[in-house]
């Protein structure tokens, strides 16, 4: 087992107590977790207790740790010089606009094979396809392939997830996975229509993003890395330390 496999086994291990879902996450075993980054919709209080994890992971050097209203972007290094960028959401908001429903995600997610847990393959399939568009980006080819896999009962239920929420006229899925202007400019006008997106309550979210950037700037950015033997780390809840099965 390479170091990259190692830290994601022992990181999804000690937080499967805990409320998230890894998104767009494809993976059918943990070694063919290559992405550079990692994304997983946390509840915003679980956020300090994975980082708790990662702070005392025994597979890391270094660790770096930006963070915004709703994000919070961790920097790893594991001990083999190996990169790995972690994104811990809590709420899904961009550019001060609330662009899916983070409590919905979480309630729906479901536990892979691999023991992860998962959004829901309609979560998992907006939010994959919803930030590319809103980036102005088609779905990269390899997470195409992956959603192109599911069954026809999920595909269709996928499809309808989508239809509802978002008034397209779509004949396949597949139509979503390049970009188009029209199905942007329709997802963007819906988006703004919800009620959590008036002006002023979007004016609000920009404005505390200029805190949190003057804090990045002042502040040390580095997590202590508290290295234990292999196969230890701390306990949630609890300062003794646990062997890991």
């Amino acid at each position: 087992m390479n170091e990259r496999t190692s830290f994601l086994t022992h990181f999804f291990k000690k937080i499967s107590v805990l409320n998230y879902a890894a998104l767009g996450f494809t993976a059918a075993e943990m070694k063919e977790c290559n992405d550079e980054t990692l994304q997983l919709v946390v509840a915003k209080k679980d956020v300090r207790k994975v980082l708790s994890v990662i702070e005392l992971s025994p597979y890391l050097r270094r660790v770096r740790l930006f963070e915004k209203p709703y994000l919070s972007t961790l920097q790893l290094t594991l001990s083999n010089e190996q990169h790995l960028n972690l994104h811990l959401i809590n709420r899904f908001v961009r550019k001060g606009v609330c662009y899916m429903n983070e409590t919905e995600v979480l309630q729906n997610a479901v536990t892979n094979s691999l023991g992860v847990k998962v959004a829901e393959p309609s979560y998992n399939f907006e939010y994959v396809w919803l930030i590319h568009c809103l980036n102005q980006r088609g779905v990269p080819d390899y997470q195409s392939a992956y959603f192109s896999k599911y069954d026809r009962e999920t595909r269709s239920k996928i499809f309808a997830h989508i239809r509802g929420r978002y008034f397209l006229e779509l004949n396949t899925l597949d139509e979503l996975f390049p970009f188009h202007r029209k199905f942007y400019k329709k997802v963007t006008e819906k988006i703004l229509r919800r009620k959590e997106n008036k002006w002023y309550k979007q004016i609000f979210r920009k404005s505390i993003y200029v805190a949190y950037g003057i804090a990045n700037i002042m502040r040390n950015n580095k997590l202590k890395v508290q290295f234990r033997p292999p196969g230890y780390a701390k306990s949630l809840g609890t300062e003794e330390p646990i062997r890991l099965l």
